[in-house]
């Protein structure tokens, strides 16, 4: 079996994660995060509150192990390359097209195609709105 996955940008996914905490929990009233409700991106990861490598770690399941190595790289590399068809969500058109192509998988009636195309080119109903990490900035290198 082969599993397929779609891989965003790892800067903007972070990003991401960050505001969408920050904005549906920090900021809640009586949270107990406080001190995270009025940090900025840059403050977070210059203070070690960001993650490190998740994926690298999850894959390798070396979740609690300090410094990563090249070869842990390599073993996530290898664990995607022989278990993932793998996608990419800003070629998200293309992404799902060589997911059918490969599983076969061709909508059936009227209501599959609208879902299909909901996907393709609609917004996404969940994504969380913030602010661009442009790739000169301080957050983008931290």
């Amino acid at each position: 079996g082969r599993l397929f996955t779609i891989f965003r940008n790892p800067i903007e996914r972070a990003a991401s994660l960050f505001y969408f905490i920050q904005d549906t929990q920090w900021k809640q009233p009586n949270s107990g995060n406080e001190q995270f409700a009025s940090m900025t991106i840059e403050q977070f990861y210059e203070a070690g509150f960001a993650e490190n490598n998740w994926m690298t770690r999850f894959l390798t399941n070396e979740l609690t192990k300090g410094e990563l190595t090249e070869e842990d790289l390599h073993i996530a590399k290898e664990v995607l390359r022989q278990k993932s068809l793998i996608g990419l969500l800003e070629e998200k058109g293309e992404t799902f097209d060589r997911f059918q192509k490969y599983f076969g998988w061709r909508p059936k009636n009227g209501a599959e195609e609208e879902c299909l195309a909901k996907k393709l080119e609609w917004a996404w109903p969940m994504k969380h709105r913030h602010p661009p990490v442009e790739k000169d900035s301080n957050a983008y290198i931290l």
